[in-house]
């Protein structure tokens, strides 16, 4: 009892410097989680008391905190007695546990707020402009410590220590943890950050860990500036990169990457044999030139932009199918390709590009989906609060909206779909305000609802030195060519999600405005750095984490990828409904397309714009189809297949050695070759022999060298 009145008399004393409630009672509030999203920021609350999430909406807080329910929750005549002291200090009980002691500075803090009289926020309070932390990034040991400081700057130059009132969070917490004080230990080897959040605003530290201590590294000749940049990260990292992969590996790997076909025996065996030091940068070429390439990046820019019948209209797609190719095949620079699918308007079953603008019913739907497919930055959370991560707040959401607030789709009986068009008048209301919202773009400048306002954001996002476009596809990319993005997930680029290599992404980014944006140029010089030639293998003594690239990261074919691979190594093609027979899975317009192995193994269903609707990983059911399933045993057993059509020409070692090249890219080896025989010429008739080989042809197929780019 005599603590609590000693702490009361500090607190009334020092009433006249009382904490305001924006810059002081929420973020503590903050800080100890009471709104987050588990807690009372969740959308109905929790024990009938709710707040903004993360303290988004600072006045509605007031009222629930000083007004709601008659002011229950502070009592102005005997301080200690306010629920907003007891029950998170457990002085009577809290769903939510106790949350700070009775002597803590947090409930000193709230304490003196109230014997101030529990002061409202006022338009005089200094707006939170920036929040500082440092060091800003940093090396440090296993075992290490850091004392990190976070610093607020205000709209009238204050600025003010916040490190006691920021929530502190690792993003990557396996190499390293923060205590609530902003004091950092490093763990274990690799790259972390730590996340400081104030009343909305956020700041990082990043961390490096090194992996071991530096000795000597292996000679590594770099091939372009990527080697240069990812060898100096593997120095200060104490990481040493595997061998260099072998030519038919990376023969099978750059086929696969590039225009997304194995290749085929004849090819195999001429790369092999070419003695040239230049033949792997020919080899890139070469395939950059192949109709393939065309096919292949037509399914990724197919995902990127969701083009389905599904959204669009049979026509539509079609139409907007073909523009895709087109592109692809004739390399019109992506920032052209960016800006002509913005501005697109007028009948889709005509105006290729204008079908874009179908699968967003709203101007929310196309703000959010332009962001994340052009920007890779996720604003939708800022729909209804500020971003919990990033410093976007629902202006930043309404301002992008409004760009598509004149968009209106018209039925048009000539064609029997509506027309896109744009209209004269039209606007978007901040919900919050319900003022109208002038267009603006993130981190930039607001503009007039003049003509078309997408004119201006097309014109904005496509400049050479826009910091949004040229990264979103830099990093997409590089994660689709090297099994990972710089940047994970492919499309959540914000400040607190950092890059492994941010020297590498900068780099990169410079190279492909330097180069008009150029895909192939690009793709070029991706695939042409040593770093891509890795082996698969991690080297000896190396953690198994491809973060930095030290090797080739495996995954698994693609669903189209393993269908047509399965369809040439069997010599047994797919057909597809509704289609020409001799349509190759590459080519197939969308998703609408039925095939039950495609759905199985994983096809983008281009349905949300985001990179997780397309899933590479592996399953149960994927496996059981494959080992037991019809499908693959009819391929292996028909007539017209590769095994039927081979056995009367060919001898038997020359079949099991074409099997090897159809599915796993290269010769057997020795043993293989003679375990094979010796299977093969224990079976006396030719149907047995077929046998024995179908079977062969099924354990190759349903190996991991073949189901997986390595």
């Amino acid at each position: 009892m005599l603590l609590i009145w000693i702490v009361l008399a500090a607190a009334v004393a020092s009433a006249e410097e009382a904490p305001g409630f924006r810059n002081g009672v929420i973020p503590a509030l903050t800080k100890l989680g009471c709104n987050s999203g588990a807690c009372h920021g969740s959308q109905f609350g929790k024990g009938g008391f709710k707040l903004s999430l993360l303290g988004f909406d600072v006045d509605a807080d007031y009222e629930a905190i000083a007004k709601d329910l008659k002011g229950r929750r502070l009592n102005l005549d005997d301080l200690t007695q306010s629920l907003i002291l007891r029950k998170p200090s457990l002085s009577i009980p809290h769903g939510g546990g106790r949350r700070f002691a009775a002597d803590s500075p947090t409930y000193n803090l709230l304490l003196s707020w109230i014997a101030a009289g529990a002061p409202p926020p006022t338009l005089q309070d200094p707006l939170l402009a920036a929040v500082e932390a440092s060091p800003g990034s940093t090396v440090m040991q296993t075992n290490g410590k850091l004392q990190m400081k976070v610093v607020a700057r205000f709209n009238d130059g204050s600025t003010r220590d916040v490190t006691a009132l920021s929530r502190m969070e690792v993003l990557n917490d396996s190499v390293a943890e923060v205590s609530g004080d902003g004091l950092v230990t490093a763990k274990s080897g690799g790259a972390g950050a730590v996340l400081a959040r104030y009343m909305g605003k956020t700041a990082v530290v990043n961390l490096l860990v090194p992996y071991a201590k530096a000795t000597s590294f292996p000679e590594f000749t770099p091939n372009n500036y990527i080697d240069e940049l990812v060898a100096a990260k593997w120095k200060q990292l104490g990481l040493r990169p595997a061998k260099l992969s072998t030519d038919t590996q990376f023969l099978r790997r750059v086929h696969l990457d590039l225009i997304g076909v194995l290749p085929k025996e004849q090819e195999i065996r001429e790369f092999a044999a070419d003695p040239s030091k230049d033949k792997r940068a020919r080899l890139i070429d070469r395939l950059l030139e192949r109709p393939e390439y065309a096919d292949f990046w037509t399914i990724r820019w197919g995902d990127l932009l969701r083009v389905t019948r599904a959204g669009m209209g049979d026509k539509a797609m079609w139409n907007f199918q073909r523009w895709l190719r087109r592109n692809l095949e004739q390399n019109r620079p992506v920032d052209r390709m960016t800006h002509e699918v913005l501005l697109g308007r007028g009948q889709p079953n005509n105006q290729e590009v204008s079908a874009f603008f179908r699968m967003s019913r709203t101007p929310e739907d196309a703000a959010e989906t332009v962001s994340v497919t052009f920007m890779g930055l996720r604003i939708g959370c800022a729909k209804c609060h500020q971003h919990p991560f990033e410093k976007w707040g629902q202006s930043d959401y309404y301002g992008l909206a409004a760009f598509f607030a004149r968009i209106d789709s018209k039925p048009d009986s000539d064609y029997g779909a509506n027309t896109l068009r744009i209209r004269p008048t039209g606007f978007v209301r901040h919900p919050k305000t319900m003022q109208v919202v002038q267009p603006s773009v993130p981190d930039g400048g607001s503009y007039d609802y003049d003509g078309d306002p997408r004119v201006k954001l097309a014109d904005w996002l496509t400049s050479k030195d826009n910091p949004w476009l040229a990264r979103n596809f830099v990093n997409r990319f590089w994660g689709y060519s090297m099994g990972r993005g710089l940047i994970e997930p492919l499309d959540d680029i914000r400040d607190t999600n950092p890059p492994s290599i941010p020297d590498l992404l900068d780099a990169l980014v410079r190279d492909f405005r330097d180069h008009g944006f150029d895909q192939k140029h690009l793709l070029r010089r991706i695939f042409s750095s040593r770093v891509y030639q890795l082996d698969s293998e991690p080297p000896p003594g190396g953690p198994r984490d491809s973060t930095f690239y030290a090797y080739y990261s495996p995954r698994r074919l693609t669903a189209e990828q393993l269908l047509e691979a399965i369809a040439v190594a069997t010599n047994v093609p797919d057909k597809f409904g509704g289609l020409p027979k001799g349509t190759r899975a590459m080519e197939l317009p969308d998703p609408e397309v039925p095939s039950y192995f495609l759905d199985t193994f994983g096809r983008s269903k281009r349905q949300v714009p985001c990179e997780c609707s397309r899933s590479d990983e592996s399953n149960i059911t994927q496996a059981l189809h494959l080992i037991n399933g019809d499908y693959l045993q009819e391929k292996l057993s028909s007539p017209a297949g590769r095994i039927a059509t081979l056995l009367p020409l060919v001898p038997p070692p020359q079949i099991v050695s074409n099997l090897y090249y159809a599915t796993l890219s290269r010769a057997p080896s020795d043993a293989e070759l003679q375990k094979a025989m010796n299977f093969v010429n224990a079976r006396e008739s030719e149907v047995s022999r077929k046998k024995v080989l179908e079977d062969l042809m099924w354990v190759l197929l349903n190996s991991r060298e073949f189901i997986f780019n390595h």
